[in-house]
């Protein structure tokens, strides 16, 4: 759903009529980091869903050898679209994105209008695209896609803080940020998912040999093809490596209400397999 309206100003340098070219069916992979998004997004993939070229697309690292599936003008725009906000990352529920000041509101206009290249060079490229965003970028891009449909995924929120932090923040964040993180993240994504159609699946359930079958199924449904096998052959049991260390930690860890609720809204909210 949305009430978005061109201002004059976009209207003038074309937002408007880059967007009234831009077609296809959008696939947008969200979930918070390491919460198994870079696997949502390869199988996606493999549903004939063209993320970009692969020398337009984040390189591989160590922490995902198969590939991050993130575009990187997409990335970047996203950033610069937040650095001219007033949005403030310190404060993690702080959405303020109107432009901090006269200035930042002309380079927004730019920003807005390459946003919509992006989309459109993509558009031409496929008829089916795929977008990984977090649920924070999905703000600032939903008003400029055309139909498109939410893929989303989850994981235990002890698991993805172990993960994040390892990967992203070593020694530098405190357990207690990172679970905030994934809270306010998880909160924008069920949010999310209310609006458009989608379809919520949890991570350690697609992992889960006798759930798999039915996921796997019900994704090439939502996506309209996609082969099974082949999509097996990708998800490995192994990838789930940390819940040993993830459960220990929630053990030890002192009970966190907010944590427990929003897991739990995570939970009737999903798919059933």
């Amino acid at each position: 759903m949305s009430y978005y309206s061109y201002t004059k100003a976009e209207k003038i340098i074309g937002c408007e009529k880059i967007n009234k070219k831009t077609t296809g069916d959008f696939y947008i992979v969200m979930g918070f980091q390491r919460s198994g998004t870079s696997l949502l997004s390869k199988i996606v993939s493999s549903c004939e869903v063209n993320f970009g070229k692969s020398n337009e697309l984040k390189k591989a690292e160590i922490t995902n050898p198969d590939g991050f599936y993130e575009h990187r003008k997409i990335n970047e725009l996203s950033w610069e679209y937040l650095d001219q906000s007033n949005y403030n990352s310190t404060k993690i529920s702080n959405f303020d994105l109107h432009p901090k000041n006269k200035s930042s509101r002309i380079k927004r206009l730019f920003t807005v209008k390459n946003m919509h290249e992006v989309l459109f060079n993509l558009s031409k490229k496929s008829k089916k695209i795929g977008l990984k965003l977090f649920p924070l970028f999905y703000y600032l891009w939903k008003d400029y896609l055309p139909g498109h449909k939410i893929i989303a995924i989850y994981r235990n929120p002890y698991s993805s803080a172990h993960s994040y932090l390892n990967v992203f923040w070593p020694s530098k964040l405190s357990f207690e940020h990172a679970l905030n993180l994934w809270i306010q993240a998880q909160k924008d994504l069920l949010y999310h998912i209310t609006q458009k159609e989608s379809l919520l699946i949890s991570y350690e359930d697609l992992l889960d040999e006798h759930k798999q079958d039915n996921i796997i199924e019900k994704i090439i449904s939502f996506i309209g093809e996609g082969d099974k096998n082949k999509i097996k052959s990708i998800v490995n049991k192994k990838l789930n490596r940390n819940t040993e260390k993830a459960n220990e930690i929630q053990k030890k860890y002192p009970k966190k209400t907010e944590v427990d609720e929003v897991f739990r809204k995570l939970e009737e909210v999903k798919f059933k397999a």
